[in-house]
């Protein structure tokens, strides 16, 4: 499994997750990965699909991701291969007669194929040993990107005739969506992956200033250099955006669903080439963007829930490399996305996006750590700490030492024994009696109403701020002591919280690593421009951002030390690196 990673990808050890659902598709157990948007999740059915024989089939929803996808195998000098409605009927014609041939090792599908009687008769021929359900969170009817063909293509691929092995992969899922998922393709629990959503090189900010338009315009300039993705919720939006970037000569381009197929392509692809730093887009924009160089993605209105806001400023950063993701908001955009909610047909659906939008305002309003918060939405029972580095972690106001209060809170979790719902906490420290509260004798307890002098939100924000310190742990909707709570109540930790509104205005350039030769790395970039232009391919999929980082770091003048690099496969080293090395060699001499 390590030789096909390193063979292939040019990475010596897998990320957390991988292993474990690359193993399970070997066994032959569908299996379901939860992987953070630039944790490698195409990683999971590639490899498997190298070991085992026969075709791979990825089911994707993004067409627009499909030629990228192929041309990144391609250039690993993996036979790949995709079927939508871009291609002419010859080139169609083409691919199946290789498909037949056995001439492709992955094909790329949309879940409209699986209409076409002509397709499905292909399938039927075509020797099948996996079928990787990618961005899965669509096929679920409680996602926040639902869509009816990928649900509706289950049933059919489930009716083929083949020993096949199911993955599902995606980035977001909820509680509600992994159930939906694993209901739908029959997997078991034991077979589901999920790794932490966090993005350690994330920086996430919130802005909620009045002045948008300039606070943008400054924003772009502070990152003149780096490539970055402007969302706005309406096409009329986008396009007033592309006037003021305009007036400010402030190279760019746009893309909406009311753009016509030729305009939309050639924009997407001069932004992911590099050729322009800039793109403003509404989610029509959404998944189908693999650009790993992403180094900032703005939301210049508030997103409809913290799915999409999370999947779409994942698009930043894709490489690890240090990036950021700015929510600018104001009150008008919650009647906006209030009144899209009032345009849903469904009552039932209508109340769950009221719900969503709720903690999307909330993410806004919360003085907690705006990393763990989103954590928390999608993994309630992870151990949480801060960040350190967002823009409410930034903030230097908490202005209330509460480690009385908090001795208080842990020794009443204690005193409980065992784990139960923060509200139960609250309402035995407020010294509330219930018949709950008498029948489990909490009002004998010598913590019962220890806090009674405050207000029942106060003791709440109390056990939140102690929640995203790491001091408690909530599983399944239920409170214990994490061992770090010794701390507080031995003496030897204090613990700070807010109490008032404070406005966040710091703003931080983003840097990368302390020995990276950053004229070097121009050079570099440069050198991966020319050949992807000669090779048509985009720049990222010939290196990464984070691979040519540790190029400009360790300078390698041969390919002994190249493919000691991460990144750097057996193809990539025969057919890329010489201009690499060359270029090394010259900036050094």
């Amino acid at each position: 499994m390590e030789h096909v990673l390193k063979e292939y990808f040019g990475y010596e050890a897998f990320r957390p997750g991988q292993r474990a659902l690359i193993q399970n598709a070997l066994d032959g157990h569908a299996t379901l990965g939860i992987l953070p948007t630039g944790g490698g999740k195409s990683i999971c059915y590639q490899i498997p699909g190298l070991m085992k024989s026969g075709l791979t089939l990825v089911i994707s929803p993004l067409i627009s991701l499909m030629k990228d996808q192929v041309d990144s195998l391609n250039a690993s000098g993996i036979k790949a291969a995709y079927l939508n409605s871009t291609l002419k009927s010859s080139e169609t014609k083409k691919i199946e007669t290789g498909l037949l041939g056995g001439e492709f090792q992955f094909l790329y599908v949309a879940p409209e194929r699986f209409n076409q009687k002509q397709f499905i008769n292909l399938l039927y021929r075509l020797d099948i040993s996996l079928i990787a359900f990618d961005e899965a969170h669509c096929i679920s009817k409680w996602g926040h990107d639902f869509r009816p063909s990928y649900r509706e293509s289950i049933q059919t691929v489930l009716t083929l005739p083949h020993h096949f092995t199911i993955m599902a992969l995606t980035a977001t899922a909820t509680v509600d969506v992994k159930e939906d998922i694993c209901e739908l393709l029959h997997i078991a629990s034991q077979y589901v992956i999920e790794t932490s959503t966090k993005r350690e090189n994330l920086k996430f900010l919130i802005d909620p200033t009045y002045q948008k338009q300039k606070r943008l315009i400054e924003y772009i300039n502070e990152h003149i250099d780096d490539s970055g993705i402007i969302y706005a919720n309406t096409r009329k939006q986008v396009e007033s955006l592309s006037e003021v970037l305009n007036m400010e000569k402030i190279n760019h381009v746009i893309y909406h669903a009311g753009l016509n197929k030729a305009v939309k392509e050639e924009n997407q692809s001069v932004f992911v080439k590099d050729d322009i730093k800039v793109m403003i887009a509404t989610n029509a924009f959404g998944m189908g963007i693999d650009k790993s160089n992403v180094r900032y993605v703005v939301h210049y209105n508030l997103p409809q829930d913290l799915e999409s806001y999370y999947q779409e400023a994942g698009r930043a950063g894709r490489d690890s490399v240090e990036s950021e993701c700015l929510l600018m908001y104001s009150d008008q955009d919650i009647k906006l996305q209030q009144f899209f909610i009032e345009t849903t047909q469904d009552e039932s659906i209508q109340e769950l996006k009221k719900e969503k939008l709720n903690k999307m305002i909330g993410y806004t309003k919360t003085k907690q750590c705006l990393q763990a918060t989103i954590i928390n939405y999608f993994n309630p029972n992870e151990h949480l700490t801060k960040c350190g580095k967002c823009s409410n972690c930034l903030q230097a106001t908490e202005n209330y030492n509460m480690t009385t209060e908090a001795k208080k809170i842990l020794s009443c979790i204690v005193r409980i024994k065992t784990p139960v719902h923060k509200l139960m906490i609250t309402k035995v420290l407020h010294g509330e009696l219930d018949d709950a509260i008498k029948h489990a004798d909490y009002d004998q307890l010598s913590t019962f109403g220890l806090l009674k002098n405050y207000d029942t939100s106060a003791i709440q924000s109390f056990i939140e701020t102690l929640l995203f310190n790491g001091y408690i742990i909530e599983q399944n909707g239920r409170i214990y002591c994490h061992e770090s709570a010794r701390k507080i109540l031995t003496g030897d930790q204090q613990i700070m919280t807010y109490y008032k509104n404070a406005n966040y205005k710091e703003r931080v350039k983003i840097t990368t690593m302390d020995t990276t030769d950053e004229l070097l790395l121009s050079t570099l970039k440069d050198v991966r421009k020319k050949l992807s232009e000669n090779l048509s391919i985009p720049p990222f999929t010939i290196f990464s951002d984070h691979t040519l980082q540790l190029f400009a770091t360790k300078k390698p003048v041969s390919k002994d030390e190249m493919i000691l690099i991460d990144g750097v496969g057996s193809y990539k080293l025969k057919h890329y690196c010489p201009k690499f090395i060359e270029a090394i060699k010259n900036y050094s001499a």
